[in-house]
């Protein structure tokens, strides 16, 4: 009898010990979770915030921007590691650390395609009317008004392509499917629910970009219509002076809309504490 009574209570210690084992396993994976979901959500909100800068930048004044931005969005996502990691390291964290670098990557890569082209198209060489008349200068013309064309394509479609990104390097680790829906969740609560599709408006773009070229490729194509005089046009055929005149002015008063349109791609839902 007295051994039956040890046995039980050295069963009843033991399952009392494996509970206890269990729940703070389930505790420490919960933790874990809990942080990698917060790193993949801050590096998500920092490759969104550089988005906001790079909308608020006038492309005239400071044609440079993509760079900085590119230096500025690496040293900011590099240091968040160190500011969430607590405790030692894990398999799963060192995976959310590799999607971070490649998310940035990819946000740097985008941020470049959509606004790169801007700085070019601001430069004095699209409009320096004394190159007009050159073959070269026509292709380097045509070659940026390519890249803004996929430029306006990339940023009518960034938020679609960033769900997109984010959900394609979740497939590569092995995470489980509640541990994907988990980390999407948080991302989602975090960062995305407070960010919206902004009023980018693809056609207007792809309008002025199609005046532009038609202007372009007017005055490669007439090299003997018109003469330039200190930086001014004049025209010997009336005809094509009519048609400039219309084109020049609808690009003209086209040019702060077409900047402005770019400053719309997504937009905040409402105003939130920062905490990344």
């Amino acid at each position: 009898m007295k051994k039956a009574i040890v046995v039980i209570a050295v069963l009843a210690i033991a399952i009392i010990a494996g509970l206890y084992g269990l729940n703070h396993y389930r505790k420490i994976q919960k933790q874990q979770l809990e942080q990698t979901s917060h790193l993949l959500a801050s590096c998500v909100n920092q490759g969104l915030l550089s988005l906001f800068r790079l909308q608020a930048n006038d492309w005239h004044k400071n044609p440079g921007f993509v760079l900085q931005q590119q230096r500025s969005l690496n040293e900011s996502v590099e240091g968040l590691p160190e500011k969430i990691l607590e405790g030692k390291s894990f398999k799963k964290w060192e995976y959310a650390v590799d999607i971070c670098n490649k998310l940035t990557r990819n946000s740097n890569l985008q941020h470049i395609t959509i606004f790169r082209p801007l700085a070019d198209l601001a430069s004095f060489e699209m409009s320096d009317a004394a190159t007009f008349k050159s073959r070269k200068s026509l292709r380097k013309r045509k070659k940026t008004i390519g890249a803004l064309r996929e430029s306006a394509q990339a940023a009518d479609r960034y938020l679609k392509d960033l769900r997109s990104d984010i959900s394609t390097q979740m497939k590569v680790y092995r995470f489980s499917d509640e541990e994907k829906a988990f980390i999407q969740k948080q991302i989602n609560t975090e960062v995305l629910d407070y960010y919206q599709k902004g009023d980018f408006s693809l056609n207007n773009a792809n309008v002025y970009l199609e005046r532009l070229s038609t202007f372009y490729k007017l005055m490669a194509e007439n090299p003997k219509a018109y003469t330039v005089r200190s930086g001014s046009l004049y025209f010997y055929d009336r005809s094509l002076r009519s048609k400039i005149d219309i084109l020049n002015r609808a690009i003209l008063q086209g040019e702060s809309e077409f900047f402005s349109n770019y400053t719309q791609i997504l937009d905040s839902k409402q105003i939130r504490a920062s905490g990344f």
